[in-house]
Order: structure tokens, then sequence, then C-alpha cells
């Protein structure tokens, strides 16, 4: 997979990620999509968790910032 097909298919589970958060999915289906993603590397599965994580915590603390990424 070329660089930019690769960085728009990670942009793409990326924004599912993040709408799952936002509509206030529980943190563990947000995990189990993630887990789904069987075609994704396991460094690109820790990467959208960490991601989700972290926008969980800041939902859960009332600090619904974006998470810059690019």
């Amino acid at each position: 997979m070329s660089g930019l097909r690769a960085r728009r298919a990670f942009a793409s589970y990326r924004d599912a990620v993040t709408e799952l958060i936002e509509s206030g999915e529980p943190f563990g289906v947000v995990e189990d999509v993630i887990d789904d993603f069987a075609e994704l590397s396991e460094d690109t599965r820790a990467a959208l968790w960490l991601l989700a994580f972290v926008m969980h915590e800041q939902r859960r603390e009332g600090r619904a910032h974006p998470v810059p990424v690019s």
C-alpha cells in the first residue's frame, strides 16, 4: 500500500474511532471495534487504542478537546 493510501486508510479508521467515542459508546465497545480491524498491524491498532483511550479520558473528565492527529 502506498504511503498516501495508508494515511487515508488510517484516517478512516481514526475517524470511525473518534465517532464512536464522541457518540458516547462504552470504551469496551470501542476496544472491540479496534480489535476487529484485523487487516491492521498491531502497531496501528495500538495507535488507535491509545487515541481512543485519551479521547475517552478527556471526555470522562469533561475536557472534550480534540486530540491532534496528522
